[in-house]
């Protein structure tokens, strides 16, 4: 008699080679929309092979692969497509294309029933680990699909789609976190913690997800030795950005929310400006730093750089798309003397309206505000033990001015 020896769940092991990475469900359903939607909202060439067992949020989705052109795959237990049902809790979807192939694999017997263990690969030649083992067991010819899509390098409009499609993500994400710190207040302070907590975890997931694809972009310009500076500043910007974000979550989330260090003020205010550089595209601002004060303060890094970035942008969005007599300018200037630095920034946007409240929670001139963002540098600057305030505000020119100790 013939032994039948049955398969491994080789998917699985993948997870584990990746040292179980863990992944909330809900960034989980995020990434699976940035990989998918580009493709379904411009059918090309390409296949999609997917394993969900678990439809929460992604049910509509689906719906629309299914109704769509691009040929695709079930491989449920109940799907007739697998050989032997030895993947149970293993899911993946895989996306591909000749410009974007993207696999995820993911398992959600973890013990915690809001994440799971994921898998990833985006553009990589260890795609072909994956496929292979969904190849050996089901009834399709995946191996046709391995040698016909392979992703053109040279041209990655997908990849870059599901890049945006990802910021977007986030930023939905960013705007559910800012709205349950402002209404948390009015809860008691468990269930504050535990929601302010909660979206701490989930903004952190879409920051690993951005982190991942800056990452990828390095490396296809290194490998195709594309030398763009204004690429490669880019990335660097979304990667520092993406730090400083996840380092306040870090410490949103343990209560420990002050890291004061000796900072050079001239290097802080270099990465400022690098920072800030993408809120001048297109808008015919002039941006002029004078940056002389040659000393060292008392700081915490990130919320200093939260308190420049914050004024700075607000400064850009507050120009009318009208051209002024004048010309447009957003100006930073450092000074040190005595025991204080003092950073000033100004613009000639036009005088503020109540700037007696500015600085109040939940007060906004803006459609799409907060209330937020300036109360909280104001905050910032205190716990530095420094001064933010609004020296002036007319016609002429608009001034804030931060002070802060030397050390």
């Amino acid at each position: 008699m013939k032994k039948i020896v049955r398969q491994q769940n080789y998917l699985k092991e993948l997870i584990e080679s990746q040292e179980n990475k863990f992944l909330s469900k809900r960034a989980l359903r995020a990434l699976m929309r940035a990989v998918l939607e580009p493709l379904l909202d411009k059918p090309e060439a390409g296949v999609v092979l997917y394993r969900i067992i678990n439809t929460d949020g992604v049910a509509g989705l689906l719906k629309r692969l299914e109704f769509s052109e691009i040929e695709s795959y079930d491989f449920s237990d109940e799907s007739g497509n697998l050989r032997e049902k030895v993947w149970a809790n293993t899911e993946f979807l895989c996306v591909l294309t000749h410009r974007f192939v993207a696999i995820l694999i993911w398992d959600a017997n973890t013990g915690e029933e809001e994440s799971v263990r994921y898998y990833s690969v985006v553009n990589s030649n260890q795609q072909n680990e994956a496929l292979d083992i969904i190849n050996r067991n089901t009834i399709i010819d995946i191996g046709k699909y391995q040698e016909r899509f392979k992703p053109d390098r040279r041209d990655n409009k997908l990849l870059n789609q599901s890049f945006r499609r990802i910021l977007s993500n986030l930023d939905e994400e960013s705007r559910e976190a800012v709205l349950g710190f402002a209404e948390g207040e009015n809860n008691g302070r468990s269930e504050y913690t535990t929601s302010v907590r909660g979206c701490a975890h989930e903004v952190r997931n879409q920051l690993s997800i951005c982190d991942l694809y800056s990452e990828i972009i390095r490396k296809y310009c290194e490998k195709n030795e594309i030398k763009d500076e204004t690429i490669m500043s880019a990335v660097d910007c979304i990667k520092r950005a993406v730090k400083m974000a996840n380092n306040s979550l870090i410490a949103l989330k343990s209560g420990n929310t002050l890291n004061l260090k000796p900072q050079k003020l001239k290097h802080l205010i270099k990465t400022a400006k690098d920072l800030t550089k993408v809120y001048f595209e297109c808008k015919n601002i002039e941006y002029i730093i004078e940056n002389n004060a040659d000393c060292e303060i008392l700081a915490d890094e990130d919320k200093f750089l939260a308190i420049v970035i914050n004024l700075v942008k607000n400064a850009a969005e507050a120009f009318s798309t009208e051209e002024t007599k004048n010309g447009k300018y957003i100006k930073i200037k450092t000074e040190a003397a005595g025991d204080f630095a003092t950073i000033r920034i100004s613009n000639n946007a036009g005088v503020i309206t109540n700037p007696d409240k500015i600085f109040e929670e939940g007060y906004t001139t803006k459609s799409f505000g907060s209330g937020l963002g300036l109360r909280i540098c104001k905050q910032s600057a205190e716990e530095m033990f420094g001064q933010l305030e609004l020296s002036h505000s007319g016609e002429d020119y608009t001034e804030f001015v931060i002070r802060i100790g030397l050390v």
